[in-house]
């Protein structure tokens, strides 16, 4: 049972860990019912639409619950998903290697589609279409810090991907330089989180805590990826680091505003 809860629903908790961890950052109106709605359960569809029937029907019942709450966005917040989708349609085209027609099949281009989907709407959504300028060191940071969670992800997945003929970016560069690029993205999340602090666009102790979990993170994919048994659980572990980060920065606001 617990099985099945992470694989179906914990992306979708970590999805709206990110929109409410922009909130926290950037102080903006807290997200709306529907749109936690929205992004929960599209992300629980597009991660399981296509998994076991165990999780396929219930996926597709999210994605119908999705749609009913996106009928109740604000046309600006319709309008923002577009991009996502479309990257995610481009992404999910199909599943047969080799024939070139969806962005799985370009090893570099899949972390960054997955990286630029999850920016826009962990950031992109919550946010005022005026304040959209103030939030671009966000969306960077965000982007760079999906990105390294994305090639974990393809670390873990290096036997089932090499068994299916999937190319991807870890196969290609092998995991020493997959765990520097890691490193990289990482470093340009605290860079960024650095020059909001410096631009007085977050608070000193929300971007001191986000730096702390880039470095936990750093250390902790590395251990993570050493787990033995169900790779389910390394995965788990990995996305937790998003559910993580909104702890700390929520603490750290706590403890700066009293």
């Amino acid at each position: 049972m617990a099985r099945w809860f992470f694989q179906l629903f914990w992306i979708g908790v970590c999805a709206t860990a990110m929109l409410w961890q922009t909130h926290l950052l950037l102080n903006t109106p807290a997200p709306s019912f529907w749109l936690c709605g929205f992004v929960f359960s599209a992300t629980v569809f597009a991660y399981n639409f296509s998994a076991p029937p165990r999780r396929r029907w219930p996926a597709w019942g999210f994605g119908l619950l999705a749609g009913f709450c996106f009928l109740e966005l604000t046309v600006v917040h319709q309008l923002t998903v577009f991009l996502p989708a479309l990257i995610w349609l481009l992404y999910y085209d199909r599943y047969r290697p080799g024939q070139g027609t969806g962005l799985r099949d370009y090893p570099a281009l899949k972390p960054v589609a997955i990286a630029l989907a999850w920016a826009g709407v962990t950031v992109l959504l919550p946010v005022p279409l005026q304040a959209w300028t103030g939030a671009v060191l966000l969306f960077v940071g965000r982007a760079a810090f999906i990105f390294a969670l994305a090639l974990a992800y393809d670390l873990s997945d290096q036997p089932y991907d090499i068994r299916h003929g999937l190319n991807t970016l870890v196969l290609k560069i092998g995991p020493r330089q997959t765990f520097r690029l890691i490193d990289v993205a990482l470093l340009l999340t605290a860079l960024c989180a650095g020059a909001q602090v410096l631009f007085g666009i977050i608070e000193l102790a929300a971007g001191i805590a986000l730096c702390i979990s880039l470095l936990f993170s750093a250390f902790a994919i590395r251990w993570m990826l050493t787990w033995t048994g169900w790779p389910g659980w390394r995965k788990a572990g990995i996305d937790g680091l998003m559910v993580l980060q909104l702890l700390l920065i929520w603490i750290s606001l706590i403890l700066e505003r009293g």
